[in-house]
């Protein structure tokens, strides 16, 4: 992708906003625009409460097996300190590497998923969620990290405006997912 159509996509998903489309159709749009900028065969987007040490979903391509409103706990790991803790991206290259973060990393194998982008989205430098991009084997080998971050600063406020139907309190821990 040229710069061109880089800048395409960002203008139109900051007209979104500006405009105060439903988050609905952000994400919608937003998932366009990771596919043209990135690719990915599995996109989520979480919210992250550092509080509670939960994240949930608020948005899923495959809602089969990633469906919204899904929640995790966090567990204390390599992958927890740099992407929730110090808000650096994660790119996961092989195999491997999506076993050694994803509990359910068998599932995304069978759909193909074997490498992974993980992009914080900070709010005053503080992490509140992430974007989440999986494909194939050293897809996001080459991925223009700049770019990544761009997106995810576009993404503060709409996750914001998703996050309240969560329960991301640590109140109800019924329905949390392994991690």
């Amino acid at each position: 992708m040229d710069e061109t159509q880089s800048m395409s996509i960002i203008s139109s998903l900051a007209f979104s906003l500006h405009r105060g489309e439903p988050v609905e159709t952000f994400w919608e749009e937003l998932d366009r625009g990771l596919q043209d900028a990135f690719g990915h065969t599995l996109f989520t987007v979480l919210a992250y409460d550092a509080s509670s040490g939960l994240l949930g979903r608020v948005y899923s391509t495959q809602q089969q097996i990633n469906p919204v409103g899904g929640r995790k706990r966090v567990t204390k790991s390599a992958w927890t300190k740099q992407v929730l803790e110090d808000g650096r991206i994660f790119r996961g290259a092989t195999r491997e590497d999506i076993k050694a973060v994803f509990s359910d990393y068998e599932v995304l194998w069978s759909i193909g998923c074997e490498s992974v982008l993980n992009i914080p989205i900070r709010k005053q430098g503080i992490v509140i969620g992430s974007l989440n991009l999986l494909d194939s084997a050293g897809h996001y080998d080459e991925a223009p990290i700049e770019l990544a971050y761009v997106f995810a600063q576009l993404c503060v406020t709409p996750l914001e405006a998703s996050r309240a139907a969560l329960r991301l309190d640590g109140g109800d821990q019924g329905d949390l997912e392994h991690v």
